[in-house]
């Protein structure tokens, strides 16, 4: 018999074997394919004869592991026929390939997933507004009918308690639960509340996970032996046997996209894995995408609201701080009214938490001499001094040098540094709050391993201070924690992003409700060159709505989405001549009409990294039509250069 074998390569099309046994579509094979053995997924029976000449290779042998079923093979196709991505390339995505490689050794002998099996708590700790909107949720909710659900509230409003109901629901009736989170950190935090609420160590997946863990994860997941898992986007791509329900927490987050190698966004995918195996998912956010609130206000998502904090504490209340001249430095970044408030919570006991949400010590390093900034040679975009390591670093190619250039007179360059890192906010915060604990949390000073040192740190209230990015804001719960200073909420305004006011809102919100969530009054503070700012008064008086609907009337005017939809193509290449040219002779073969248009082709926002010079095109569309298949064809007829790369973005996020 000859089957049609899919690859977990950059291939769309399936390649041809012979097997002399019975075989089924969706069967895990191993393979031997140019002189390497391979795994790969029988996609379908071939009917047609074998042509005279032709030599058709054995595949070597069936494993014994589950079947892909047609759901996940229809999901597969559907995946990469909206993110314009190999079929190869999305099965890459579930073959987890120390598992399967060392399944007739290792994995045979992992058989005990006990200390995976959560307890059923039966008691409901919830308030009234809780149980209203969970007794409104458990009469649409069906676990074998799909639904997408918003679930939002304000920050502390206990909306991962209703959501911890929802799933006991669902594992009380033995189905598989994934929750997804953004972030590796947070996982280590809402782990710690899921092993007190379901009093076990809940199975975690994410690439800081050892892989000797990671294997039993993945085996007792496809033995339907490990029933809940919490996990960064990777995680939706687990054999799962029996999923039926998922849950995406802060959905709105930027980390669900994946934007490096293949292109596609967890939170979209995995709705369309419910759509396909027809389960509920639940989206929840206090401050959800522009696109998800939109769909649930249009009635296509069903829409659960929470308006109070869960033990009524009050909410912070939110002060803008003018900057001016006056009032800031070049070594003076926090005005002098919030070091007189920041003294008195710390006096009281209370933590403190700045926020700056860039990374290093000072973002722009000028000589005046030769009056050049200092670059990175790779990328077209200026070093970040940063003063632990005494260098200076690329954010985009990791390029680091010491702070040493020739200059003229053959003298060496005298840099002096400008704009405002992390590292500077903490030296200043150290001068003038001497005599407290201050640590500082950002993604390039913190290690995996000792982030849930300092995190343990932070929640026993030994360190009062903490200096941190945005690797705070999303779900974390700090008792003591009742003041917080945004240094610059400017800085999210800069460039051109068309979703700057909606993330700068959601940050800053999602921030504010870090503070006095246990019945303390608290204190949020926003430094500011624009005061007047339309996302501060919705902050202030945290009325979300009054944001969304002002933000929903600039895109609907703008054409921008949900009522538009874009695709980014990045041509990158070593001569920018030769990228330009085939940009422009791309753009010539894709489809446009009355609902696509075509722009560019234009140098990146960043028009080099890697040495690699980028012209963008941007492909933008009416959600009434659905281009991706006639792209995908073009693209495929488009001979791409050897010394070219293609980039293909669905909906992309970013714009650099």
């Amino acid at each position: 018999m000859l089957v049609d074998v899919l690859l977990p390569l950059n291939f769309d099309q399936t390649f041809t074997y012979k097997i002399d046994q019975k075989a089924e579509v969706g069967n895990i094979v191993l393979v031997s394919f140019k002189n390497k053995e391979i795994i790969g997924v029988i996609w379908s029976l071939n009917s047609e004869s074998l042509k005279k000449g032709i030599k058709i290779k054995k595949i070597i042998k069936i494993l014994d592991l589950p079947t892909f079923s047609i759901n996940k093979i229809n999901f597969i196709k559907q995946m990469s026929n909206y993110n314009l991505i190999k079929k190869g390339l999305v099965l890459n995505l579930f073959l987890y390939k120390n598992g399967l490689k060392s399944f007739e050794k290792g994995l045979k002998k992992i058989n005990d997933f006990s200390e995976f099996k959560p307890k059923i708590n039966l008691n409901k700790n919830l308030n009234s507004e809780q149980e209203d909107i969970l007794k409104n949720i458990e009469k649409k909710i069906d676990f074998k009918k799909y639904s997408t659900n918003l679930l939002q509230g304000i920050p502390g409003s206990g909306k991962t308690h209703i959501y911890f109901e929802i799933i006991k629901k669902a594992l009380e009736e033995n189905y598989q639960v994934l929750v997804l989170l953004p972030e590796k950190g947070l996982s280590e935090q809402i782990a710690k509340r899921f092993k007190d609420f379901f009093q076990y160590e809940p199975a975690i997946w994410h690439s800081g996970i050892k892989d000797k863990i990671k294997k039993k994860i993945w085996k007792g997941v496809f033995k339907n032996e490990i029933k809940l898992i919490l996990g960064a986007r990777s995680a939706l791509f687990l054999p799962f046997q029996n999923l039926k329900l998922i849950i995406i927490d802060e959905e709105h987050d930027a980390s669900y996209k994946q934007e490096e190698g293949i292109s596609f966004n967890a939170r979209d995918m995995a709705i369309l894995q419910a759509s396909i195996d027809q389960f509920p998912i639940f989206l929840v956010s206090a401050t959800p995408s522009v696109e998800t609130f939109y769909n649930s206000k249009n009635k296509k998502y069903n829409y659960f609201s929470l308006k109070n904090r869960f033990n009524q504490s009050e909410l912070p209340e939110i002060q803008t701080i003018k900057l001016t001249k006056e009032n800031i430095s070049e070594n003076n970044f926090i005005s002098e009214l919030v070091v007189k408030e920041v003294k008195n919570y710390l006096k009281t006991g209370d933590q403190v938490l700045f926020f700056l949400n860039r990374r290093g010590h000072s973002t722009f390093v000028f000589c005046y001499k030769c009056m050049k900034r200092l670059e990175c040679p790779k990328c077209s975009v200026g070093l970040v001094y940063h003063k632990r390591d005494n260098t200076a670093l690329c954010h985009y190619c990791n390029y680091s040098t010491k702070l040493e250039r020739q200059c003229k007179d053959n003298s060496k360059c005298n840099f002096k540094f400008y704009g405002l890192g992390l590292e500077k906010v903490f030296e200043e915060i150290k001068n003038k709050f001497k005599g407290y604990n201050a640590d500082i949390l950002s993604s390039d000073l913190t290690e995996y391993n000792t982030f849930s040192d300092k995190l343990k740190n932070i929640e026993e209230n030994k360190t009062k201070i903490i200096v941190a990015t945005q690797i705070v804001s999303k779900g974390f719960n700090f008792k003591h924690l009742n003041c917080i200073v945004a240094v610059n909420c400017d800085s999210a305004f800069l460039g051109n992003d068309i979703r700057s006011s909606e993330k700068n809102y959601q940050l800053l919100s999602q921030l504010s409700g870090r503070a006095g969530r246990f019945n303390k009054k608290s204190k949020i503070f926003l430094q500011t060159f624009d005061d007047k700012n339309n996302i501060f008064e919705s902050l202030k008086k945290f009325n979300s709505d009054n944001f969304y609907k002002k933000e929903i009337d600039f895109r609907k005017y703008s054409n921008l989405p949900p009522f538009y939809k874009f695709i980014s193509i990045v041509v990158s290449g070593k001569n920018s001549f030769h990228v330009q040219k085939y940009a422009i002779q791309l753009k010539q073969t894709l489809p446009k009409n009355e609902f696509i248009e075509i722009y560019g082709p234009v140098s990146a926002v960043i028009s080099k990294i890697k040495s690699d010079f980028r012209f963008r095109l941007l492909i933008k569309y009416n959600p009434k039509v659905t281009p991706q298949a006639q792209i995908k064809k073009k693209l495929e007829l488009a001979q791409l250069p050897k010394n070219l790369k293609l980039q293909v973005d669905v909906d992309p996020l970013n714009f650099v």
